[in-house]
């Protein structure tokens, strides 16, 4: 226990070392234009990311908003670990996970720029629903641990509702170890049909599939109407093919990724990585059941983004 209170303590001091210049910055790229949209809010819940919108009204400094961004990031990086042991990692293996998150320059974006809050509070909650179904999904803390993550998620930006399709992976993937607990009327399908209801329910209430592709379209700007769909499949793996490159090559990181930029060849590369994945995860789901569950990941965490943009 002392060992690993010291080991959390030095990894979330290398982490505030790590990002010491945010105390000193200000608004940066669109952070400014985030912070006078969330003043403005009066709108539903779904649409207009309440939860995101209402901590920015208790931020109003750049300063603020940075150490809430930073708290936000450290939490995220205990419950990155916490999940890779509730999934049946080692001990050595939960730690690891952590620090590449808190560490990998891929995720600075999270820590530093205060526009991003939105994805960290909706990977927040999704974090927090995961851990609750990762095991006695049934029991009543454990309910309560997934609605409450459901509820931050999608909150807090609407690509959060990822978490109804994570959440069901989840439990699956831990379906061997519960299947011996859990009772009769806990089956480890159910929580998959009722995030489907739940899915559909919420896409008609959006207004149709047609809506939620053009969400957050400018007309004359960007409407996936005025493409076909091969157009936009194709300009959805350059977007798969930049976060592919930014992971492994840093320097490519930026807020404001020129997506038609990106060569036809790399977005046709793209959409194959993003297949290849999803062939994987289905083919190790029993050879390699926690690589199958990563690649799952990687292909529901994309999904929201390849639907609405």
């Amino acid at each position: 226990m002392t060992r690993a209170i010291v080991a959390g303590i030095f990894l979330v001091s290398l982490t505030i070392w790590a990002h010491q210049s945010a105390w000193s910055a200000g608004w940066v790229y669109e952070d400014r234009a985030a912070f006078t949209s969330a003043q403005q809010q009066t709108g539903g819940w779904f649409s207009q990311r309440s939860l995101s919108a209402w901590t920015w009204r208790v931020t109003p400094t750049p300063r603020a908003a940075h150490l809430v961004s930073l708290a936000l990031y450290l939490a995220s990086g205990g419950l990155v670990g916490v999940a890779a042991w509730r999934l049946g990692w080692t001990t050595l293996g939960a730690w690891t996970a952590s620090t590449v998150w808190l560490l990998h320059p891929m995720t600075v974006e999270s820590a530093v720029y205060a526009k991003a809050r939105a994805d960290a509070m909706a990977l927040l909650g999704v974090l927090i629903a995961v851990v609750a179904a990762a095991g006695r999904w049934w029991r009543v803390w454990s309910l309560a641990g997934i609605l409450l993550g459901a509820l931050i998620a999608v909150g807090s930006k609407q690509a959060g509702v990822v978490v109804l399709l994570l959440v069901p992976l989840t439990i699956w993937a831990c379906r061997v170890r519960t299947a011996r607990e859990a009772p009769q009327w806990a089956p480890w399908w159910y929580p998959a049909l009722i995030a489907a209801a739940l899915l559909a329910t919420g896409v008609e209430w959006y207004g149709g599939v047609r809506a939620l592709v053009n969400a957050d379209s400018e007309a004359g700007i960007a409407l996936a109407t005025d493409v076909t769909w091969v157009q936009w499949g194709v300009a959805q793996g350059g977007a798969v093919w930049y976060w592919l490159v930014a992971t492994v090559w840093p320097a490519w990181l930026t807020p404001d990724a020129d997506i038609d930029s990106v060569a036809p060849l790399a977005r046709g590369m793209g959409l194959g990585v993003l297949v290849a994945t999803a062939g994987a995860a289905w083919m190790l789901r029993t050879r390699a059941p926690r690589v199958s569950l990563g690649c799952s990941w990687v292909v529901c965490g994309v999904l929201p983004r390849l639907l609405i943009q």
